[in-house]
């Protein structure tokens, strides 16, 4: 009954948010590349769009702590959520390439922004024995998010034109607008300004959480981001269709779906490492077996595998912040973590481009999970466990 209250309490300021939110970010990933083909450019210049607002994610991510200690988490918040409605917006006017990167700049922007604001406001509202279930809840929605979003944006677009997906993504922002505005109580919490002067010093004075806790999590967010790029490329040497990769895409979604509650429960139980240890050497060791996949039946196992992996780990990354933050430096501690976290999701895409160059996709898998066995060393040695219980 207590949980239910707690989330029934956050439904409006957090959950709600994150899918109105969610649901046209996710659409973005798939219309952007597709509306650039539209408009006359390359695959190269597609692809271009999506960096630039990864871009701006990282430009971003240390000035969004700055901002939130001088204004405050709400402000930082509705500021970010504005700005992302009025990207929306613009991407259904632009008609020119390049002012499509100038958006998706600003967009990413925008989006570390409201993400850093979040997760301050998580830390002031919540006890660290609810945060596991209520970030466990927002990662959850982010994958509903995923499910939804690029289907729908491709419905709206494909029947009634790329603007008007876009304006759709405006509308559902400026709804979550309304209900931070109207729904999240933001309580004052002092904290230290914090200059870029201070900033260096926060990364020294910290330097162990980062160097240990923060490697961790890079580490976490390279396995995950190069895994969605692994099974479809996978899939399309092993000759199969788009349609056939898009169902292994969506099963292992589901699975990873249907693990963020039991993870989140599992945090805030048994504690942080009870999830970050087993997710991280399952992840490990299913990139392995990715290498091995000869057909349809070994990728669609493989690829559930992940899903369980990714499902296991569910807000370890986020929750590991939060614990962490110091009160009075919280919101520039957060935009190193987050930054180091944009780092890790970033590089995946790199490392396995980069091995590709040279070897096939089979070795890319096999260093990707190279990789991850260096964190699950860094994890099971150097995390402590965050979780303190009252």
């Amino acid at each position: 009954m207590q949980a239910d209250n707690l989330h029934k309490r956050l439904a409006m300021p957090l959950y709600l948010p994150a899918m109105l939110l969610g649901t046209p970010a996710q659409a973005s990933l798939v219309l952007l590349p597709l509306y650039v083909l539209q408009l006359g450019g390359s695959p190269s210049a597609a692809a271009a769009v999506i960096g630039m607002r990864a871009l701006g994610m990282l430009t971003m991510d240390v000035p969004a702590g700055m901002l939130a200690t001088k204004f405050g988490d709400k402000t930082v918040m509705l500021a970010a959520i504005a700005a992302i409605a009025l990207s929306h917006l613009a991407f259904g006017l632009c008609g020119q390439i390049w002012l499509l990167y100038v958006i998706a700049f600003f967009y990413g922007a925008g989006g570390s922004s409201f993400l850093l604001g979040r997760m301050s406001y998580i830390t002031d509202t919540l006890p660290a024995a609810e945060r596991g279930r209520v970030i466990a809840m927002i990662a959850g929605s982010m994958r509903a998010s995923a499910l939804v979003g690029p289907a729908l944006g491709a419905l709206i677009a494909q029947r009634f034109g790329y603007d008007a997906a876009f304006y759709t993504g405006a509308l559902l922002a400026f709804s979550s607008w309304f209900c931070v505005s109207k729904f999240a109580v933001f309580e004052v919490v002092q904290q230290d300004y914090v200059p870029w002067s201070m900033v260096k010093r926060i990364a020294s004075d910290h330097r162990g959480v980062f160097v240990t806790a923060g490697t961790a999590a890079v580490l976490f967010m390279l396995l995950r981001s190069a895994r969605t790029v692994l099974v479809p490329l996978i899939g399309s040497q092993l000759s199969l269709d788009t349609q056939t990769i898009g169902l292994v895409v969506s099963i292992s979604a589901a699975v990873d779906m249907a693990m963020f509650y039991p993870a989140g429960l599992m945090m805030d139980k048994l504690g942080r490492r009870a999830t970050a240890i087993p997710s991280s050497i399952l992840f490990t060791f299913a990139l392995s077996l990715l290498s091995l996949t000869t057909n349809f039946n070994s990728l669609l196992a493989v690829a559930i595998f992940l899903g369980f992996a990714n499902g296991l780990s569910a807000g370890i990354v986020m929750t590991l912040g939060t614990d962490l933050a110091p009160p009075k430096q919280r919101a520039g501690f957060l935009g190193l973590w987050r930054l180091l976290t944009d780092i890790g999701t970033s590089a995946g895409p790199m490392v396995v481009g980069a091995v590709t160059v040279v070897a096939p996709l089979s070795v890319a898998a096999l260093a990707v999970s190279g990789i991850g066995a260096v964190g699950c060393i860094v994890i099971y040695r150097y995390v402590e466990e965050t979780l303190i219980k009252s």
